[in-house]
C-alpha cells in the first residue's frame, strides 16, 4: 500500500499527514493474518515508521530506496553518490520557488519535493514549478517524479514502486499479491502487480490522474472507502 491518499487522506500540509486512529488496529490484525503487509511510499522510511508504528509491518520508503530493517533505516548503497546533488537541488529550488506564495519545499532524506497545493492560482504556479524543476533536474542529473500538485527530484536510479514491489514478491515468495495506490508514482506498481496476476487496488481522490483512473482493477472512492475494505478483510473468515 501507498500511504498518502490511500491510508491517509491528502492534506494541505504534507507534514500534517497522519494515519487515522482506527486504522492501526486494522493493520495490526492484517499483519497477524497475512504473510506480508507493506507500505511502499515516496515518503522517507523514518516518516512511515513514526506515522505507522505497527509491529511486523514492512516499510519501504522513497519508492524503495530505503527500508526499515530491525528498527534501523537501510539505504541502497548507490544512493550515496547522489546525495550531494539532491542537496544542491534543494538549495536551487528553495532559492527560486520558496518565495512564491503557496509553494512548499519538502526536504526528504534522499529527495526533495515541491508542493503547490496551497497556491491561489494552481495552474500558473504549477507551470512555474514544472519549468523550474525541469531546469534543476537537467543541471543536477536527478530524476523527476510527478504527483498530485507536487514534483519531486530524486536519484536517477532504476528503482521505482514497480521494481520495489517485484523485489518484495520475489524475496517473500508471494503467490497472491495486491497493491493499493492513488497517484502516478503508483503506476509502475500497478503494472507489476498485474504482471504477477495480482490485484490492483485504485484509491480515488479529488485529483486522480486520468491514467490512474484508467487502471484495470478494484476501485475505491477514497481512503475511507479503502479503510472499510481493509477492516472487512481483517475480520474475514
Amino acid at each position: 500500500m501507498d500511504f498518502d491518499g490511500v491510508l491517509s487522506p491528502i492534506v494541505d500540509d504534507p507534514a500534517a499527514s497522519r494515519l487515522p486512529a482506527d486504522l492501526a488496529p486494522t493493520l495490526e490484525r492484517l499483519v497477524k493474518r497475512l504473510d506480508v503487509v507493506a507500505l511502499l511510499s515516496g515518503r522517507p522510511v523514518d516518516f512511515l515508521a513514526e506515522r505507522v508504528p505497527v509491529p511486523g509491518l514492512v516499510l519501504l520508503g522513497s519508492y524503495g530506496l530505503e527500508r526499515r530493517v530491525d528498527g534501523s533505516t537501510v539505504v541502497r548503497p548507490d544512493v550515496a553518490a547522489w546525495l550531494a546533488r539532491v542537496r544542491e537541488a534543494e538549495a536551487l529550488l528553495t532559492e527560486q520557488l520558496a518565495p512564491v506564495p503557496g509553494v512548499h519545499i519538502e526536504v526528504k532524506s534522499v529527495a526533495v519535493a515541491v508542493h503547490w497545493r496551497n497556491a491561489a492560482d494552481r495552474a500558473t504556479v504549477g507551470q512555474l514549478v514544472n519549468e523550474v524543476v525541469a531546469r534543476v533536474a537537467a543541471s543536477t542529473g536527478l530524476g523527476q517524479e510527478p504527483g498530485k500538485l507536487v514534483q519531486e527530484l530524486r536519484p536517477p536510479l532504476p528503482v521505482d514502486k514497480g521494481t520495489s514491489l517485484r523485489e518484495l514478491i520475489d524475496d517473500q515468495r508471494l503467490d497472491v499479491v495486491a497493491y493499493a495506490g492513488d497517484d502516478k508514482g503508483d503506476l509502475p506498481a500497478f503494472a507489476a502487480v498485474t504482471a504477477a496476476d495480482g490485484y490492483p487496488l485504485v484509491v480515488h481522490g479529488h485529483e486522480t490522474a486520468p491514467e490512474v483512473a484508467a487502471v484495470a482493477g478494484t476501485h475505491f472512492e477514497g481512503p475511507e472507502d479503502f479503510a472499510s475494505w481493509l477492516e472487512e478483510l481483517s475480520q474475514a473468515d
